[in-house]
């Protein structure tokens, strides 16, 4: 790969962590208005969470997931995958029918940058993908032989 495009690959990358970085203090700080709510209002209706796990090398997925209680452990969840639908960045409102208000605008707040954060995501790895791939394919054409055609026919024919 070139030096300008191993450049770039890097660059897209840091940008790429960058973003994880967002998604992640949007998370914690997601949690710590849950908390507040809850301290104010004292309702206990939070059941969504945001999961952001590591899908290839160089890929992340970011969605929430629906916390259901274990049967007789006070305090555990078990983490539901909520189903977003392929080829898309957000997450429709219906899918947030079981919180409760408050907690369900907080919920519809956060989506909202959280779709923002993979839109751009998603965009920054398909640029980095078409580069790397379009890096590959001029390697190989380059390796290829391109002598001069009318030499190699004329050498046949004397």
């Amino acid at each position: 790969m070139s030096k300008e495009a191993q450049t770039i690959v890097i660059l897209l990358d840091q940008q790429y962590e960058q973003l994880l970085a967002d998604a992640r203090c949007l998370v914690a700080s997601y949690v710590d208005a849950s908390m507040k709510l809850y301290k104010k209002t004292g309702i206990k209706s939070v059941v969504a969470g945001v999961s952001i796990k590591q899908v290839s090398p160089n890929a992340y997925s970011i969605y929430w997931c629906k916390l259901v209680p274990l049967q007789g452990q006070k305090n555990k969840f078990a983490p539901l995958t909520i189903a977003k639908g392929n080829g898309k960045h957000k997450y429709p409102a219906s899918s947030f029918e079981f919180v409760e208000y408050p907690y369900r605008h907080l919920v519809l707040q956060v989506e909202e940058r959280l779709a923002e954060i993979r839109r751009v995501a998603s965009e920054n790895r398909q640029l980095r993908r078409t580069l790397v791939a379009y890096e590959k394919k001029l390697s190989r054409y380059q390796a290829l032989n391109h002598g001069d055609l009318y030499s190699a026919v004329a050498a046949e024919y004397l």
